[in-house]
């Protein structure tokens, strides 16, 4: 896949902390096979610096399902603790 330069068709950025964020740009490229694709970059700042990284739109599906999964393990884990220490509890709230 090759970039041409142009600016994403849509974006999002996400604040992980003070000194770190998450950018997410849909990006129109050229693909050698087709002329044309669209693509995905995620990229990485902390600090200052910048970790660019291009994926298609296949990566990022199978990103985003990994990213869910561990959420929702991260989930079970938190209530099987809480559930444990706070038997009478009856909810709870995760972060």
């Amino acid at each position: 896949m090759k970039k041409d330069g142009k600016e994403p068709l849509k974006s999002f950025s996400l604040r992980v902390n003070k000194n770190a964020r998450i950018d997410l740009h849909l990006k129109e490229g050229l693909f050698e096979k087709s002329n044309h694709a669209s693509f995905i970059t995620l990229s990485v700042y902390k600090e200052g610096k910048q970790m660019p990284i291009h994926m298609t739109k296949a990566m990022a599906s199978q990103l985003s399902l990994l990213l869910s999964q561990l959420v929702a393990e991260g989930n079970n884990f938190d209530y099987e603790r809480l559930k444990n220490k706070y038997p009478d509890q009856e909810s709870w709230h995760f972060y």
